[in-house]
């Protein structure tokens, strides 16, 4: 095992927990630089030559305050604190700076090096990595060094800051690696009870963060998202007294074996003893913890999670069935049975993740926390998308279509009259994707019609004035587009209108139908937008599942008698239903019958015809007059469909379509 801290080297060891200092540590060997024929050291900085003739006061006549004065003026911002680096896409390298100098000057003599302790170990990090042999030490023993060292120089009140990077999937604090539930409840008992941080910042892969969280995630589909980590930061004011946590003192154990089953971690605990005190059977049948030593051990009041970007997701023929690995679902609860974790005192929190399928969003969405303040950021601000060999087999739709039903979702769920929930306390909703200006004109637009409360108070910001009385007795139903088809469309990529609707369509569910304009849709039509993805049920009045139910791109025409309808199956033992993605120019005739996943650009269907469940038409494809085509099959593009059950019988023309 290796870790930042060794133990035995107390003047290396911020060499490798200090946020913005290098873990390489320079030689401590004197150094020296030859003036003339002498030869002065920088390691003894009294000692002069008599046969120098000292010309004036150098740094070293200064009194140790001064000194440490000059040096507080080198003290730099940590990496891990930087808005950016925190909202980009997370990496394990969060802490590393090329910026060193407060580091540097503590290796120029021992009276430079007391001088500048106190300022290195205001932001500490310890990294966890296990070496390659078979044995792991639990992270307790691993940073008892650490706490240690902190407690002899009586630096508790010195760290402001504290980040944990694991660089393992699996990590354990028991001695036997059996993972139990709120086996590290025990770490952050003893952390705590040695340092008082007012910001904690966790970088470490899904996994591991459930497991120091006390989390129970679904971690099956992790291999197709790879992400690399995940951040979770914790803030809470500066306190002016230090508060240390009370706990039991526990012998500090180096041996591999321990036998009392009251310390977490001891090997005779079983690995999941269900403790209705504790304990919870959730959705699936897992047992899950009630609550985690980590969001509770302090009033924490500002939470971040970033999870990092799902691209690789979309390269899948059906990410939409995708359950992202994530520590959302545990934070702020689900409809289904999963109790929230965060803490109560919690009022401000950011998310970010990059382009999330919105089953994971509508988490957030439906289950919001009693907050204040809610920050949300959903495509990145690096060159990703410009990224060619991460795009390949990406369908760019994809992506800004899930964008827009997380924004629809969030927005419904915000602009509803009366407001829902924790909705009712909000007061700020900031969007960290306002760099789109044309976007961000139409979601001003959006606002703008919906009135009420809300008002714009700069890029990306909605602010609720609290001035404007509650409307709710007059219209406890009401919603500012009642009768309307409305869109939601963020990425600004279609702000045109125009769209055409027989009055004497069937048009079910408007609010969770997209339409992107100069879209015909005639007598007869029947659109089924009431058809949702539900979750599993749970407690009375739950809502359905995902926000959108079709989506439609430009210049479509739908003919007369035509029905679109979500394919629906049963999916981890519950019926639901999933979106029906329709491309741009796409024709569909009279009286045909569409059940697909989805419909690609410049696709012609015939009069009377069938598209089975699941079905998926790529671009350029023409289905032929009454044909039939089987649940689930893929045509390619260009491809001529016909007969019953509908095989490709040609190809496409230059031209045709």
């Amino acid at each position: 095992m290796t870790s930042d801290l060794p133990p035995s080297n107390p003047n290396g060891l911020e060499d490798l927990t200090i946020d913005n200092k290098s873990t390489e540590v320079p030689s401590l060997q004197p150094q020296t630089t030859q003036s003339g024929d002498t030869l002065i050291s920088h390691v003894t900085p009294h000692t002069i030559p008599g046969a120098i003739t000292k010309q004036g006061p150098t740094i070293e006549d200064l009194p140790n305050e001064l000194l440490v004065n000059i040096f507080s003026h080198l003290d730099t911002e940590p990496p891990s604190y930087s808005h950016t680096a925190l909202h980009d896409e997370p990496t394990l390298e969060v802490t590393s700076s090329e910026i060193q100098d407060l580091k540097n000057c503590s290796l120029i003599s021992k009276r430079w090096r007391q001088a500048t302790l106190r300022l290195l170990f205001k932001h500490t990090r310890y990294i966890l990595k296990y070496s390659e042999d078979d044995y792991r030490p639990i992270l307790n023993d691993l940073t008892g060094p650490f706490r240690q060292f902190i407690r002899e120089e009586s630096f508790a009140d010195i760290v402001s800051s504290f980040t944990l990077v694991v660089r393992e999937k699996t990590i354990s604090n028991c001695h036997d690696g059996r993972p139990r539930l709120s086996e590290f409840d025990g770490f952050w008992k003893r952390l705590f009870n040695t340092i008082d941080p007012s910001t904690v910042l966790i970088a470490a892969p899904v996994e591991a963060l459930a497991s120091l969280t006390s989390a129970t995630i679904n971690d099956v589909d992790s291999w197709v998202f790879d992400i690399e980590c995940h951040y979770l930061q914790l803030q809470r004011p500066v306190s002016k007294e230090i508060i240390l946590t009370e706990i039991e003192v526990w012998p500090e154990e180096s041996s591999p074996t321990r036998s009392d089953p009251s310390v977490p971690g001891s090997s005779q605990n079983p690995d999941h003893t269900f403790d209705d005190r504790l304990h919870y059977v959730g959705p699936l049948g897992r047992v899950c913890a009630k609550s985690s030593e980590f969001f509770q051990i302090r009033s924490w009041k500002s939470l971040l999670l970033n999870e990092g970007s799902n691209l690789k997701a979309f390269k899948t023929d059906l990410w939409w069935e995708l359950e992202t690995p994530s520590i959302l679902r545990n934070l702020v609860g689900t409809q289904s049975g999963t109790l929230p974790m965060i803490n109560p005192g919690i009022r401000s929190m950011r998310y970010i993740a990059i382009f999330p399928i919105t089953a994971q969003f509508e988490c957030l969405a439906q289950g919001l926390p009693r907050l204040d303040h809610l920050y949300c950021q959903l495509v990145p601000r690096n060159d990703a998308l410009e990224d060619e060999e991460l795009m390949k087999k990406i369908d760019v739709d994809d992506l800004w279509m899930e964008r827009n039903n997380c924004y629809a979702q969030l927005m419904r769920e915000m602009f509803n009259n009366p407001p829902e929930g924790n909705y009712r306390y909000l007061k700020t909703f900031e969007s960290g994707d306002a760099a789109d200006t044309d976007a961000w004109d139409m979601a001003v637009e959006f606002v703008k019609r919906a009135g009420g409360e809300w008002k714009i108070t700069g890029d990306g910001v909605f602010e609720r004035d609290t001035g404007i009385e509650d409307s709710s007795s007059d219209a406890p139903n009401a919603s500012p587009f009642p009768d309307e088809l409305y869109r939601w469309a963020w990425n600004g990529l279609t702000n045109d209108t125009g769209n055409k609707v027989s009055r004497r369509s069937q048009i079910i569910g408007t609010t969770n139908i997209i339409l992107g304009g100069k879209t015909v849709i005639q007598a007869e039509v029947i659109i089924r937008g009431d058809l949702l993805r539900t979750l599993p049920p749970s407690t009375q009045g739950e809502k359905a599942g995902n926000a959108v139910a079709v989506a439609i791109g430009r210049y479509c025409f739908f003919s007369r008698g035509c029905e679109l309808r979500p394919p629906g199956k049963i999916y981890r033992g519950t019926f639901s239903y999933f979106p029906l993605k329709i491309g741009d120019h796409v024709f569909v005739g009279p009286g045909s019958i569409i059940e697909a996943a989805m419909l690609g650009n410049h696709v012609n269907i015939g009069a009377n015809v069938v598209v089975g469940k699941f079905v998926i038409v790529k671009d350029f494809v023409k289905i032929l007059e009454g044909s039939v085509i089987p649940p689930n099959m893929v045509i390619p593009s260009f491809s001529v469909v016909g007969g019953c059950p509908g095989r490709v019988v040609g190809e496409v023309a230059e031209g045709e379509i």
